[in-house]
């Protein structure tokens, strides 16, 4: 496993591998910076925002869309950043965390509690036109989602549950309905964070708390590989590289009980896996 970022992060999270740049992207949440590392040309950028940034998406239009503050920020490599919505009546005890695209361009993305103990949090949609809704609630920190490849299933996590769910999934209407839990992850160290899926539909999820990523058979409902990660918290995932076969680890070094040398950094691991090419923001 090859440590790749030149620095270490608090919270770093949300990696994305953008399909036309071939670069990778991260943020460090807590920090409001987002980063770009070309691994061919070694070069590496960090754009700082005004407050904490939870998640980023590239846009149809170009550049990249964050979730920050309360509202969706349009980022530019050049630093620019505008708003684009910012959402009514916020809940004061919550902040934005994980977020993605669907495969329309509509951005979902979920709450926390700020205390990481209420269930005072939700899931939420921008849709392209700009409407804004709630999708989920009584949630305490919604993290990592995916979908399916035939786009009929979407994948979510509500850390403290230690469940992963799975919904159907309405991509014409931006719908999810019939809530499940594809696998109960209470006997396994560690919490599920955020999480990507592959070609054949596996998802590879990393545990804070737990040092490692894992491997589940969406058919079979199974863990069925993991990968160790040296230092506990690992907080996301996401496939990159030449031809989506690296899987690329974001760390933290938050909630350490003694200092890691290890922690906060991000890692590449080749895998016997394929990705799947992030969806681009329509907003």
């Amino acid at each position: 496993m090859e440590k790749i970022s030149p620095y270490s992060g608090d919270l770093y999270e949300g990696p994305i591998w953008h399909p036309t740049e071939n670069v990778l992207y991260w943020v460090n949440i807590l920090a409001g910076t987002i980063h770009r590392l070309d691994l061919k040309k070694s070069t590496y950028l960090e754009i700082k925002l005004k407050d904490y940034v939870s998640s980023i998406s590239p846009r149809v239009t170009g550049g990249l869309i964050a979730t920050s503050d309360q509202g969706f920020y349009a980022v530019n490599l050049d630093g620019d950043v505008k708003e684009i919505y910012k959402v009514k009546d916020w809940d004061l005890r919550n902040r934005f965390n994980d977020g993605k695209c669907d495969a329309v361009g509509r951005y979902w993305v979920g709450t926390m509690n700020l205390e990481e103990k209420y269930p005072t949090a939700g899931f939420y949609v921008l849709d392209t036109d700009l409407s804004f809704r709630k999708v989920l609630d009584n949630v305490t920190i919604s993290n990592g989602l995916a979908w399916s490849s035939d786009n009929k299933t979407l994948y979510y996590i509500d850390t403290p549950t230690k469940k992963i769910f799975e919904f159907d999934f309405d991509l014409e209407k931006g719908r999810i309905s019939n809530k499940r839990t594809l696998i109960d992850l209470s006997s396994v160290q560690g919490s599920p964070d955020g999480m990507t899926i592959d070609s054949k539909d596996n998802l590879w999820v990393a545990l804070f708390g737990g040092g490692k990523v894992i491997k589940i058979d969406t058919k079979t409902k199974e863990i069925i590989d993991e990968i160790p990660v040296p230092t506990p918290n690992v907080t996301s995932v996401t496939f990159g590289g030449e031809n989506l076969s690296t899987l690329y680890i974001t760390t933290a070094k938050i909630h350490l009980a003694s200092p890691d040398e290890n922690a906060g950094y991000v890692y590449a691991e080749k895998v016997s896996a394929t990705g799947t090419k992030i969806n681009f923001c329509g907003i």
